[in-house]
């Protein structure tokens, strides 16, 4: 099934989309699509698998790839661009964005059974951080300041996406960090996020943005702190800025 990103969404209401921007298909994306559906199950009701593409790689895709529910050809360039391309295109009450190399264990359709059961805003697991063990731990918005979660251990609830979505597509790596700050930060919907001990995801941690910083997140950090912690810590940290010459 193709959609481009403005398409209707069709009358159907998944528990789960699972979003997956990449730029090609090959054996890592099929890695990751098994292993979703491994995972999650078949069962289009409980998960579909959303695929977003450069229009001129979903040919080829189509022909590699199985268990895909819908494939979307992305409107621009851009990480960002494409998860938002996907959350347009996808139905799930919960959404879910992966990288094409990383993993889905088994153990996460344990999460998704408890998210159909019991509800959330959200669902924090912790996850395989390449060769360096496990990264994750209790959500907290005072952490999420300073340190970000994984986004690959994250579920979001659409309503959290509809409230503080979608990706800010300037910010080439740390829209998802603004994200998860303005979720901890907002004190009805963090009272409902479920957390995972354990880890229920692979993330391959070799690609940008595992290396890298965001000049536009770090040029709006100071208004971001004063918004959520106050005037004086934002003095603070533009203070410190200016003696480390930063």
């Amino acid at each position: 099934m193709e959609l481009l990103p403005n398409s209707p969404r069709a009358a159907r209401e998944p528990l789960l989309s699972a979003i997956v921007p990449a730029i090609r298909a090959d054996t890592e994306l099929r890695r990751c699509i098994d292993s979703i559906r491994l995972a999650c199950g078949s069962d289009e009701a409980r998960c579909e698998v959303v695929l977003v593409m450069p229009s001129d790689s979903l040919e080829e895709a189509k022909g590699l790839v199985q268990g895909v529910s819908i494939f979307v050809a992305e409107t621009r360039r851009g990480i960002y661009s494409a998860m938002n391309d996907g959350i347009r295109a996808s139905s799930g009450r919960y959404l879910f964005f992966l990288g094409k190399d990383d993993i889905v264990l088994p153990p996460f359709g344990a999460m998704l059974d408890s998210l159909e059961r019991d509800g959330g805003s959200a669902a924090f697991c912790d996850v395989y951080w390449g060769k360096e063990g496990l990264y994750g731990g209790t959500p907290s918005k005072w952490r999420v300041l300073y340190r970000n979660f994984c986004h690959q251990g994250i579920v979001y609830s659409r309503a959290v996406i509809e409230r503080h979505g979608p990706f800010v597509r300037r910010m080439r790596v740390q829209a998802d960090h603004l994200l998860n700050i303005r979720l901890l930060w907002d004190a009805r919907l963090a009272l409902d996020i479920r957390y995972f001990k354990g880890g229920l995801v692979w993330y391959a941690a070799d690609g940008y943005s595992s290396v890298a910083r965001d000049p536009v997140f770090w040029r709006l950090y100071p208004t971001i702190v004063h918004r959520y912690v106050g005037y004086f810590a934002s003095l603070l940290l533009s203070l410190s800025r200016r003696l480390r010459g930063k």
